[in-house]
Parts: C-alpha cells; structure tokens; sequence
C-alpha cells in the first residue's frame, strides 16, 4: 500500500432525527455528437450558453434535452459559472454510466471525474435516449434508476477513498407515474451520496415528451449558494422557471409532502409567496445519517478536502518520537493548528461553519492527535478531525394569541 492518507467520515454525532469551487459540478447527458465541435464520451467544460454554442449544441432534435439543461442551469447559476460535461450515446442507459467496465474496472463517468481533476463536487444526471428505448416501470418509476442509484453510490464511495475527491450525484425520478405512493422509500436507504430529483419544468405529454426531471435548476440553484445553504432556503428567492410541474400536473395541485416522505427532492410552492421552491435537499439514505441533506454532505466534504491538502504535505515527512516512540506533541500540535486555521479560514470565517460566539477561542473546527500511539513501531500517525455544522430552521412553532397584559 503506497504511503498516503486514510480519512474516514464519522457519522452518528450530530444527533440529528486553498480556496475550493465548490460550485463546479459534473453534467453526465445523453447526447449526440455534433461534428468537429462536440464528441461523445469527451470531458468538456462551459462556462456560459457562448461555450455552448461553440460546442454546436443547439435546441435541435438531437439535442434538445441537453441544450434545455445548459440553459436552466444557467439561467439559474449565472454565467461564468464552471461546469463539466460529457455525453454519452442515447442507446446508454443512465446505469451504463456508473457500470464498472470488466476490463479495467473503471465506470464510463469517471472519465469526467478524472479530466476535472478533483475539481467536480456533484454530477447531475440528463436522460435522454433514443426512440428504441423501453420504459421498464418498477414501484413508481424507470427501474434503471434504482440500478443507477447503488452504483452511483458505489463509484462515489470508492472514489472519495481513492482519489480524496468527494462528490455527490443527483439522478432523476425518470418515468415517475404520478403515484406517490408505489415509490420505494428511500430513507430507508443508505445512499448518503445520491439523490433522486421528481418533477420538471414542463409536462410530461408537452409538445415535446419529457419523462425526465429538471436536474438542471436544482444543480443551478445549488452552484450558486454556499455549502451550507439549502436549496430550498426561501429567503434565496423563487427559482428561474416559472412552470412546475409533476407528470402532467402544476405542482400546485400535486401531493408534493408524500414525496417528501419518501424522500425525494421536488419543487413546492409557499403560501402568499410568489415562484416555486425545492421542498429539501434529502439524499437517499436515514434521516438519523448526519449526511441526509445535501448542505451536510457538502459541507463535510469541503472539509474534506481541506483536510486532505493540509496532511498531505506530511506523507513521508520525518518527525521527532518521544522517548516512548510517541509522535512528538509539539509536531501534532503545529499541524492541528495548520489544519484548524484552513479549515476556519476557508469555512467558519465564511458562515460555513457554526462558531459558539460566547468563546473567543472556537473556531468551528478541532482537530486532535493520538498523542498514544506507538508511531515507532506503526509508522501510522492517527488524528481526530471535528467540524460544527450549521442549524436549520425546517420546522417553526409560533404560538399566536391575545394578551392585554403584553407589558409583565
């Protein structure tokens, strides 16, 4: 085993029932080749609808559905903001992406993963296959997205082990019947590294069929906030689009708290509020996994990362040993400080982390040495790294009356 660093996440404690973009997701499409201009199974990066155009993508048969995708994102991101893509042949289904190839052992979307460097936090996924292929309906939806989903969470897993670079993955509630209740539930799941977005900014039956979801506001949405924050955080504003619906259905009409229950990210409306929202950011997984909400799956693996590019400068390093063969304490503690700083510098000092504000010392972050361990005979130094995560007010209870005596 090469020398390196092991960083596992801990999970379980919240008790909840360099700078990184950490804006710069992956796009995993349908797509057909444009010639000269645009390949498939090529990473690419865009910035704006002009890269777009350069690529040759336009809102033709071929690729509508991607081009209606970059310009939601967009629309909702901005331009300027970084993005990666890549297409794939429209007989793929969305699975054939995350499948490990027999020979080599790596998925088709790694391709994107390893051209960004790092650089890619999430992939969102944009289905859009050719005229031959058949809609298989199990319990509510397309039963590729059952498949796509654990193997999704499998190439994320092992990625963040191997390469140190974390991500999340949103797929899309492809074929969803309208019946809330056939939907398997995915908190009952332990994929805390994917979602499953229901609902689109056009019908179903429209001009132009769609039995897919919009994917591309939620990774617009979510590219242009803080890690912290919730897609659905009313005080950002309403979403770009000004249609929502869920099969053939305005959202308005529709059961959107089933889902919810479920599990599900879907758009929703707010009383006396203009617009459509995102009703939460839950990722397939328990509601007690401190990482069920995309903000703390984001927000750990900002940390993450930082983590990583701070002890990574100290593989192979050579250091003093106590006269028990111990790390020396002030070695650990010149490192906890380094990993502390970067992590207070580059999250809590930007609200990313919560800071107890009545202790001038909290810096959102601890990081702490086994000070115990027998480095001499392990080679192996061990460290403890904590990070305090935001609240978030998704429940309020007022109690509302009369009172003459509003004065005692």
């Amino acid at each position: 085993m090469l020398p390196g660093i092991d960083i596992k996440f801990s999970n379980g404690n919240i008790g909840t029932v360099v700078s990184t973009a950490d804006g710069v997701f992956g796009l995993l499409t349908s797509a057909v080749a444009v010639v000269d201009t645009f390949d498939l199974e090529t990473p690419y990066i865009v910035k704006g609808m002009t890269d777009v155009a350069k690529l040759g993508i336009k809102p033709d048969v071929d690729n509508y559905r991607l081009y209606k995708w970059l310009s939601e994102f967009y629309a909702e991101a901005g331009e300027g903001q970084e993005l990666w893509l890549m297409g794939f042949p429209k007989t793929d289904k969305v699975s054939d992406w995350f499948t490990p190839d027999v020979a080599t052992g790596k998925t088709p979307s790694e391709a994107l993963l390893d051209a960004s460097n790092g650089r890619l936090s999430g992939c969102f996924t944009c289905f859009s296959p050719d005229g031959a292929y058949v809609l298989t309906v199990a319990n509510g939806m397309d039963a590729d997205v059952a498949a796509a989903k654990t193997l999704a969470q499998t190439l994320a897993e092992n990625y963040t082990n191997n390469q140190y670079a974390p991500f999340f993955t949103i797929l899309e509630g492809y074929g969803y019947t309208g019946v809330g209740t056939d939907l398997p539930n995915l908190l009952e799941e332990s994929n805390n590294r994917v979602g499953v977005l229901i609902g689109a900014t056009e019908k179903q039956t429209g001009t132009v069929p769609f039995m897919g979801a919009s994917t591309s506001v939620l990774a617009g949405r979510l590219a242009s906030l803080q890690v912290m924050e919730n897609p659905g955080k009313v005080k950002r504003g309403a979403l770009k689009p000004l249609q929502a619906f869920i099969v053939d259905d305005a959202v308005e009409v529709v059961d959107v708290e089933t889902l919810h229950d479920k599990g599900y990210i879907t758009f929703r409306t707010h009383v006396r509020k203009a617009g459509y929202y995102f009703t939460d950011s839950r990722l397939a997984t328990a509601e007690n996994d401190d990482y069920h909400y995309i903000e703390r799956r984001r927000g750990i693996d900002k940390a993450f990362r930082l983590a990583h590019n701070i002890v990574s400068n100290e593989i192979l390093n050579d250091f003093d040993l106590t006269n028990e063969g111990k790390i020396d304490p002030i070695y650990a503690k010149d490192i906890e400080g380094n990993l502390e700083r970067e992590i207070f510098t580059q999250m809590t000092s930007r609200g990313e982390l919560s800071r107890d504000k009545t202790n001038p010392d909290d810096l959102g972050v601890q990081a702490a040495f086994n000070l115990d361990a027998n480095v001499a005979v392990t080679n192996r130094i061990e460290m403890v790294v904590k990070v305090r995560p935001k609240g978030y007010a998704r429940w309020i209870e007022i109690l509302l009356g009369y009172d003459v005596e509003l004065n005692n």
